[in-house]
């Protein structure tokens, strides 16, 4: 039986979204992977039975984070950094094969996110610039693109969203195996005490049972709480140094082995 397409507008594909179940390993589960549509400015959601690949989550505390000001284009680089923290993670730990390989870390990571770029700008067919960042759902087909490559056609990722005020629980459900989530938001501006004006993605590492956040953002390890003010939920970071961010929603993403009909 052929997988389900759903075909909707880049747009308002979140809608579908639904958040995940809270179990610590999804099994013969529905997931959904975001492909390509031949229509223009849409994407389509496949669906697929499958099971979830176990990792110790213990090893969250080693996803890095690099900073995009070392990369080309660092006003609009969070999207692909947001990639190659995960990639690097995947790769460490097994899920994955390298997609470079090389005694000089720098330079494979140099190579791997330029690689990164290379393929969300063969999805949108538009370069980033200082103005224009990624869009999500070409992030979302990169990552799943090249773990299906890389683990030999083994793996998919699933996709979901979650729209903000977020719950413990939501954040809570990333945290097992090679599950990974990135918080979207607008950085407050320290001078001017507004938002800044572009949406700022950053990689969820760790969330723990008393509310804390580590995040991954321009090079550094962010550890805070979320809170409401008003309408609006807000990341407040520990370090007084460290920039707030308007919490928008948050991306999800679990590596699976899909289930053939052979299998069921």
């Amino acid at each position: 039986m052929s997988p389900r397409l759903l075909i909707l507008p880049l747009c308002i594909i979140w809608s579908i979204c639904q958040p995940l179940q809270s179990q610590s390993q999804l099994r013969n589960y529905n997931f959904q992977v975001v492909v390509p549509s031949e229509e223009a400015d849409k994407a389509a959601v496949q669906k697929m039975r499958g099971n979830e690949r176990k990792n110790n989550s213990l090893n969250r505390l080693s996803i890095i984070s690099e900073s995009q000001y070392e990369y080309p284009e660092p006003e609009s680089g969070c999207g692909p950094i947001a990639l190659l923290n995960t990639l690097v993670w995947y790769e460490k730990y097994g899920l994955i094969d390298p997609l470079f390989r090389g005694s000089d870390s720098t330079v494979s990571k140099k190579r791997l996110f330029a690689e990164i770029d290379r393929r969300i700008l063969q999805r949108s067919g538009i370069s980033r610039t200082e103005q224009m960042g990624s869009r999500n759902m070409d992030i979302a087909m990169v990552l799943d693109e090249i773990v299906q490559e890389q683990s030999g056609g083994k793996l998919r990722v699933h996709f979901d969203y979650v729209s903000a005020p977020l719950r413990l629980k939501d954040l809570l459900n990333t945290m097992p195996n090679f599950r990974t989530g990135y918080l979207l938001g607008y950085p407050k501006d320290p001078e001017t005490g507004g938002t800044m004006p572009e949406l700022h993605a950053v990689t969820l590492i760790r969330a723990d049972r008393a509310g804390y956040l580590t995040l991954a953002t321009w090079g550094e390890k962010y550890r805070g709480l979320l809170r409401m003010r008003g309408d609006e939920q807000w990341f407040i970071p520990q370090a007084p140094h460290d920039i707030e961010i308007q919490i928008l929603g948050l991306m999800r993403f679990i590596p699976f082995e899909p289930i053939v009909d052979e299998d069921r």
